[in-house]
């Protein structure tokens, strides 16, 4: 066998056990690292007297029944991290376990459970444009933006290629509360986040 027979046959040797070992293991962006730390945010929401500081968001998309073509994107707020099975959950778009965990403060006298727990909600269409915002904390709730300048003001930055939501935004509502014959509520918010965004299954 001659020297270039040979040594043709060697780096085809070599060719092969790298395309065996590249088959065998896993690429690492092929590898889910989602982890609690990768939901940190720091956002801030008060309606009136009520202050929220929360550190978890999770965001969600899901079809807004009785309104073809448009989708429900929300983005839930909690004062505490997700577990390992929360975050098996909100892989298939769900905030169930999360929700839970919010709803157990609710027993407590330190009014943790009024302060942990905050959703932004945007009503998109299929190109992910942004039509209506909704803000909700606990015992209040108001559309935010509700006409298209408002919408306008709201996203300040805002991207969303149906996967990733780039969001931030700062700034203040009055909501007409005249229709409950109550007073008008201030709603505030500051919020700076860039987060996977996991469809309802």
């Amino acid at each position: 066998m001659t020297l270039n027979l040979i040594m043709r046959s060697f780096l085809v040797a070599i060719t092969l056990a790298s395309l065996a070992i590249g088959c065998s293991v896993p690429s690492t962006k092929t590898l889910d690292t989602r982890t609690s730390q990768t939901f940190n945010t720091n956002a801030k929401f008060a309606v009136d007297s009520t202050s929220l500081v929360l550190s978890t968001a999770v965001a969600t998309i899901g079809a807004r029944p009785g309104a073809t073509g448009y989708s429900w994107l929300r983005i839930y707020f909690y004062s505490f991290p997700p577990t390992a099975d929360d975050l098996t959950a909100i892989a298939n778009g769900n905030v169930d376990s999360m929700e839970a965990r919010w709803q157990k403060f609710a027993g407590k006298h330190d009014n943790s459970y009024n302060t942990s727990h905050a959703v932004i909600q945007l009503s998109v269409d299929k190109d992910s444009k942004v039509w209506q915002v909704d803000m909700s904390i606990p015992g209040h709730s108001c559309t935010i933006a509700p006409f298209e300048k408002d919408v306008s003001s709201f996203l300040q930055d805002y991207r969303f290629d149906g996967k990733t939501l780039r969001l931030k935004s700062k700034g203040a509502h009055l909501c007409d509360m005249s229709v409950n014959s109550a007073p008008n509520e201030k709603f505030e918010w500051d919020i700076d986040l860039e987060t996977s965004v996991f469809a309802k299954k």
